[in-house]
């Protein structure tokens, strides 16, 4: 591990109030790179709270300090990520209130929805609003509402993209919306559909929390923990996860430890292939973020922290975030999945052609799958 990623970690610990090892302040430190990094990695306000905080415990000699130009850039973009923060909430705020009044409910799905477990909400850095759109049929069953959103934004002046069976694109006045038609990815696999079924029946089963005065719901930590591990484990097997996708991890943790059915989750996790992913993400945050795990029933060892950690860091796979056509990207996801190597033998423990083979015949064959 470079001292620049030692720096960083170390200056994460401290922005959560966990420090864990020491780290020594009185070596040369090249805050460029550290500024780099932090920013490559989607935490760039966390680190530099984290900066802030040993500045004013007199931890670090004014020789050792950032230059003047890069404090004021650094602190220029610890401001933008909240202004972006505060500018995305307002917007999701006002569109959900348009769902709200059509007795639509919003469940966030990651995002603004585990931002309220960081020490400064507005310093995680914010992307598209993902969202699950609900209500109660009369029998009081559960019900999609996903077709309603994309009317209900339309209505108010938003412009909707379809094109995809899992999600539309909502553009509401510069805010980016996934209107999802189903939590997670279910075509071609049976227990994709079954994991999608449980997910559900967590939001009809277990109160969603609303998040602040909104009418954003946060859902339940049951969900919360299955869907950030599907979530940021899809993402790590195709483009990788950037430091940020651990951080929501930990701050799950550190907030919901003792109120997730543990059995439950690392049952489905087992099923889905997702154990040893989930437990690499767990002992990344005791080791490198100072998490502490108090319950017994959490897995906090696994052999593959320093090599998920080098990946998330050093190796850059991006898919999504390029200009690519769809069909190019496409064809990278493919590639990602059948040249896996040590990420699907070793980690995902399922074969990389089976799991290929099975997107592209659900691709072929459920073009609209349904549950």
């Amino acid at each position: 591990m470079t001292r620049t990623t030692q720096i960083t970690l170390y200056l994460v610990r401290v922005a959560l109030g966990h420090e864990g090892d020491e780290v020594a302040l009185n070596e040369p430190i090249d805050w460029q790179e550290v500024f780099h990094l932090a920013k490559r990695q989607g935490i760039i306000a966390i680190v530099w709270d984290g900066l802030q905080i040993l500045t004013k415990r007199g931890l670090i000699s004014s020789e050792q300090m950032p230059p003047k130009a890069l404090k004021l850039q650094w602190a220029l973009s610890a401001e933008n990520v909240e202004k972006r923060y505060c500018k995305q909430a307002m917007l999701a705020e006002n569109l959900v209130d348009a769902f709200a009044k059509q007795g639509v409910d919003t469940h966030v799905l990651k995002g603004l929805s585990i931002s309220g477990y960081y020490p400064t909400p507005e310093h995680r850095e914010c992307g598209d609003l993902d969202c699950f759109l609900t209500s109660f049929n009369s029998d009081k069953e559960l019900v999609c509402r996903y077709e309603d959103g994309n009317r209900i934004a339309q209505e108010v002046g938003a412009k909707v993209s379809l094109g995809f069976y899992k999600h539309s694109h909502i553009n509401y006045r510069g805010l980016v919306v996934e209107n999802h038609a189903f939590c997670t990815a279910i075509r071609g696999s049976r227990d994709r559909k079954a994991f999608e079924r449980h997910l559900q029946m967590l939001l009809s089963t277990q109160p969603s929390a609303a998040i602040g005065e909104s009418a954003l719901l946060r859902p339940c930590a049951d969900f919360n923990a299955l869907f950030l591990t599907a979530h940021s484990f899809g993402h790590y097997l195709t483009e990788g996860i950037k430091l940020r996708h651990i951080l929501d991890w930990a701050m799950l943790l550190k907030a919901e430890q003792h109120n997730i059915d543990w059995a439950t989750f690392y049952m489905w996790c087992d099923r889905m292939h997702y154990t040893k992913f989930a437990d690499t993400l767990t002992a990344i945050s005791v080791k490198h973020f100072g998490m502490e795990i108090t319950s017994s029933d959490i897995h906090v060892e696994s052999p593959f922290v320093e090599r998920v950690l080098d990946d998330v860091l050093y190796d850059n796979r991006s898919i999504h975030n390029t200009n690519s056509s769809k069909f190019v990207k496409r064809i990278k996801i493919l590639r990602a999945h059948l040249f896996g190597g040590w990420r699907h033998k070793e980690l995902y423990e399922k074969s990389a052609f089976v799991d290929t083979m099975q997107m592209v015949l659900g691709f072929i064959f459920e073009r609209k799958p349904k549950l």
